[in-house]
């Protein structure tokens, strides 16, 4: 008897469960240990049904990133929606930014292995395609966020810069922080830093450094990260108190 074929909605249910699949043996081993055999072991499936949707373990690696990117998306969609003030907006990207990475440690990292040679050229060209355009708008958030402060009058853009590299600056500050941190293990110099605390300390910097207004000297700040979590964010907060990994607001 013939395979029965599948319709493309069930296909892509099916490689949605995948990737979560995929994402969960991440979490619970590490990324470097992931394998397709170990996906095909846990899942329902066969080998030659899981390669239907991956070209290999680098593709599969892509698949995840993507979905990343666009999980990352929607929450960044969620927090620009934060009724406040350009700057306001702005750190409700970072909170929503953190809490991500604390929902999804391990995810952090992967995400970065998109930008890898070896796994963007044994990924296939839709994967790399979607990748290009996800990331293309989620930096385009960003971008048009920045645009807005500028014509509200809030923030001037620095002569000789354009609106990708202040977007990049806030993303790469960020990220780092949490990388690092994320990361330390038993670091001895590492040790007193606190995820929350220096995140928001070098958007401060670099908002403050930017003449950002209103400047952090102006305007309490702490009260709007208890907003921002209070009126868009309670779901995640609670869910990472669930966790044990509780959402930490001192600064």
């Amino acid at each position: 008897m013939s395979p029965r074929s599948i319709s493309e909605s069930e296909f892509q249910a099916r490689e949605k469960e995948l990737i979560e699949l995929a994402r969960t043996l991440v979490n619970d081993s590490c990324l470097t240990t992931l394998t397709i055999d170990k996906v095909v072991a846990a899942s329902p499936y066969s080998k030659g049904t899981v390669y239907k949707h991956f070209l290999g373990k680098e593709d599969l690696l892509m698949a995840i990133c993507n979905t990343c990117v666009d999980e990352i998306q929607t929450i960044f969609n969620r927090a620009l929606q934060f009724n406040g003030n350009s700057r306001e907006r702005t750190l409700a990207v970072s909170v929503a930014y953190i809490i991500w990475a604390k929902l999804h440690p391990s995810e952090l990292f992967m995400v970065l292995s998109a930008h890898s040679p070896s796994v963007a050229a044994c990924s296939s060209d839709s994967r790399n395609e979607e990748h290009s355009c996800s990331e293309a708008a989620l930096m385009g958030l960003m971008n048009k966020e920045i645009e807005r402060a500028v014509d509200s009058g809030d923030f001037e853009l620095p002569k000789e810069m354009c609106l990708e590299q202040v977007t990049f600056a806030l993303w790469s500050a960020s990220w780092g922080a949490m990388a690092l941190i994320m990361s330390k293990g038993d670091s001895v110099k590492l040790g007193p830093m606190q995820l929350e605390r220096e995140s928001f300390t070098n958007t401060r910097l670099l908002l403050d450094g930017f003449n950002w207004k209103p400047l952090s000297k102006d305007w309490d700040y702490k009260e709007s990260i208890r907003r921002i979590t209070d009126e868009i964010f309670s779901p995640e907060i609670a869910m990472l108190e669930s966790m044990g990994n509780p959402f930490v607001f001192a600064q």
